[in-house]
């Protein structure tokens, strides 16, 4: 038969497929009571089952059914339709079958994974698979959308995540814009002089990571003659949509203007401002951040004569840093752990130490976090060091007659402390950039209830990310090392997609029927996107909305929004809903 065409007869011939998922359904769910009770319907030429659809024996089985079979349509009833219903529907597609002739519902974990009673999960079972069926029957073939991909790129955020990307998109020949807010390159890693550990050789170790082989160099971007620098620059607008945004960078010299096919979204972290938590007195010149202790570390490494305080230059003997400031705390920062700062207070309380072997050094943790290789060994080392661990939040710095103090709690010992100290270092935690999420909405991508950016399951298709990649920090705290692991993978998904200089994407996005469309703009103005224009007629002499179906991401909000029923989506047209609601409702009142 022809790719989405009917039996000769000109009836509509379903097949209905019950997969077992290697018992993760079959034990909970009786498939056989349920194919028994499909088989009788007329519509359906064959009902079968399988242990597993989506293994490549399942696929066999699919093809040689579609082979042998005269069906033109398919419901699977099996677990996600999202990934292993990609898998199902494109055997059949392989065997010319028309992909959106096909639809699978969830019954694992909607039916066997959240119902203990049997009888109760096999009749839902039975009712969604009912629903799929007659969905199914009204489901029109359609052909993709051919979407042409510009062979360009723009990076947002200049730090080692946007130099990786930029670096590996422009060794394939393809034009990289960088778009940097601040008046250099590198972000925050290249300010940190040392690192601890990076991991990246596979062992522990302390080393200025900017001079690591494993960092891109400020050098290589700028002298790469396929990338574009904008530095002291921000993104004003974008428009467009899949494969060509229209990109306006307002920069110091005027606004640039640019069109590009892919974007790598890099813009990274800021850390916590820690004045908003007043009890720790950061107003006092005694008490400094991680990054402002690294500084301070920089710049005095080079005169000699170890670590001096900022207030009066004097050598301190008591230093102690509180850690998860900012971090872990719902009341005046933020829920998610920062990853990186209990390593790095440790690493710098550890140099110090190099330096001033005699100081009485005191990290106050909550519990401490090192996802990393080699954590354990390092605070160990530290112990052995003399570095001094206090599990206990703590509650207060204090300033009496000109010196500080730190109030906390020893929940190990359940002592009250009171600690003279010279030096408080704040183990700031991060936060999203700044203008993340201006970039985040303009770009329609999600973020999480901690602010960062939402990157789409790695286990579909790149095109489903439309041509735009979350990538490092700007997902939320990680190390330097695996943010790089991250630009290259976003990179390469984006080469990949511009060497391909075009692709199909499905076409489940918004149509409108100008018969009943009275051109009132509704739609338009319910179209986050942009997708819907009003334009003129002039043959009938009326106005009527048109879909850019590229930009269109097939949400639905102008359906809802449209008060004549002119404008649906692609595979949820109201009679397609509508048929899979009554069979629903039907199941239900034959169950009484």
């Amino acid at each position: 038969m022809e790719e989405g065409s009917q039996a000769t007869d000109g009836k509509k011939r379903v097949a209905a497929y019950l997969c077992g998922c290697r018992g993760a359904i079959s034990r909970h769910i009786d498939l056989e009571s349920i194919a028994k009770e499909l088989s009788i319907s007329p519509e359906i030429v064959t009902v079968a089952m399988h242990d597993a659809l989506c293994s490549r024996d399942g696929q066999k089985f699919l093809k040689e059914e579609r082979a042998s079979k005269n069906f033109d349509r398919v419901a699977v009833a099996a677990c996600s339709p999202n990934i292993q219903g990609l898998i199902i529907s494109r055997a059949l597609e392989e065997e010319g079958m028309n992909r959106y002739l096909f639809e699978q519902v969830n019954i694992r974990e909607q039916c066997a994974w959240s119902h203990a009673d049997r009888d109760e999960a096999t009749k839902k079972a039975s009712k969604l698979i009912r629903g799929a069926i007659a969905r199914t029957m009204e489901l029109e073939a359609l052909e993709d959308i051919e979407v042409p991909i510009l062979p360009s790129a723009l990076v947002i955020g200049g730090g080692v995540t946007g130099m990786q990307a930029a670096l590996d998109i422009a060794s394939e020949g393809f034009k990289v814009h960088i778009v940097e807010r601040s008046d250099e390159l590198g972000g925050r890693a290249y300010k940190l002089s040392m690192t601890f550990p990076t991991h990246n050789c596979g062992i522990c170790c302390m080393q200025y990571c900017k001079e690591c082989v494993f960092t891109p160099k400020i050098e290589d971007v700028h002298q790469n003659e396929n990338i574009e620098v904008l530095l002291n620059s921000e993104v004003e607008e974008i428009t467009g949509g899949f494969g060509d945004r229209h990109i306006k960078i307002k920069t110091p010299d005027g606004t640039v203007e640019f069109d590009v096919g892919t974007i790598i979204v890099a813009t990274g972290t800021k850390t916590f401002d820690p004045s908003r938590i007043l009890e720790l007195r950061y107003e006092n010149k005694d008490v400094i951040t991680t990054v402002e202790l690294e500084q301070l570390i920089v710049e005095q490494r080079d005169k000699g004569g170890g670590l001096k305080r900022p207030s009066d230059g004097k050598v301190p003997e008591t230093i102690n840093f509180i850690q998860c400031v900012g971090s872990r705390d719902k009341v005046k920062g933020n829920l998610h752990c920062s990853l990186v700062c209990c390593t790095y207070a440790i690493g710098q309380a550890r140099e110090i130490k190099k330096v001033l072997p005699d100081a009485e050094i005191y990290i106050h943790y909550i519990d401490l976090r090192g996802p990393y290789r080699g954590f354990e060994e390092f605070y160990d080392q530290a112990k052995g060091e003399g570095i001094n661990f206090v599990r206990g939040r703590v509650s207060e710095v204090v300033e009496d007659h000109g010196k500080l103090f730190i109030r906390a709690l020893d929940t190990d010992s359940g002592d009250l402390l009171n600690i003279p100290t010279d030096l408080v270092v704040l183990a700031v935690g991060q936060e999203p950039a700044d203008g993340s999420d201006v970039i985040s909405k303009m770009l329609h991508i999600q973020t999480d209830i901690d602010k960062f950016m939402k990157d789409i399951n790695p286990m579909f298709p790149s095109e489903f990310r439309r041509g735009v990649y979350v990538a490092g920090t700007a997902q939320g705290p990680k190390g330097i090392r695996y943010s790089i692991e991250d630009a290259k993978a976003a990179a390469a998904s984006a080469i990949d997609l511009m060497q391909k200089g075009k692709i199909k994407f499905p076409r489940i996005v918004a149509f409108v029927d100008e018969e009943r469309c009275r051109g009132c703009g509704r739609c338009r103005d319910a179209c986050e996107y942009e997708a819907i224009t009003l334009e003129e007629d002039k043959e009938k002499g009326v106005t009527v909305s048109k879909v850019d179906e590229i930009i269109c991401e097939g949400c639905g909000a102008c359906a809802a929004a449209c008060c004549n029923k002119a404008i649906m989506i692609n595979t949820f047209k109201r009679e397609q809903v509508e048929a899979q609601i009554r069979a629903l409702l039907q199941e239900a009142e034959a169950d009484g």
